[in-house]
């Protein structure tokens, strides 16, 4: 037991040190793909839900998280409240280092997929749950150790 505490410890220091430096999205490309989604959404339709979560979904996979992305997570909530919408805002926080509000989504998210017959994403989502309360227990580590 104390071996998978150790491990799962390593773990999640180790996603958090890789997801932190790469969270600012200074890479020279960076403007050149926002501008692309901005263009993408001024196309879509006003209740396109999926167009705006799978044009943040594109920026947080390259790390690139802004207000203007929680802005559109934020809009595909308001025009249709789905598991991967909720999932997202979920992955923003932890981005964001906020995984107490994290847990808060990802718990939606799994409410909304026993409500949707979802079932199939939950364990997947509950990942996401250790990871955020890997980043808070590394958070408050540090700390308590200043």
């Amino acid at each position: 037991m104390k071996n998978l505490r150790i491990f799962t410890a390593l773990l999640v220091t180790m996603i958090f040190s890789i997801t932190m430096s790469y969270a600012d999205g200074n890479d020279s490309n960076t403007d050149e793909l926002v501008v692309k989604h901005q263009e993408i959404i001024a196309k879509a339709g006003i209740r396109d839900w999926k167009c705006y979560a799978e044009c943040a979904d594109a920026l947080m996979s390259q790390r690139i998280i802004n207000d203007e992305i929680l802005s559109w997570i934020n809009k595909s909530i308001e025009i249709k409240e789905t598991v991967f919408n909720r999932i997202l805002m979920g992955d923003y926080l932890v981005l964001k280092n906020k995984p107490v509000e994290a847990k808060k989504e990802y718990i939606k998210a799994i409410s909304l997929a026993q409500a949707t017959g979802e079932r199939d994403k939950i364990s997947g989502i509950q990942w996401k749950i250790l990871i955020a309360m890997g980043v808070e227990n590394y958070n408050n580590f540090h700390a308590n150790n200043k």
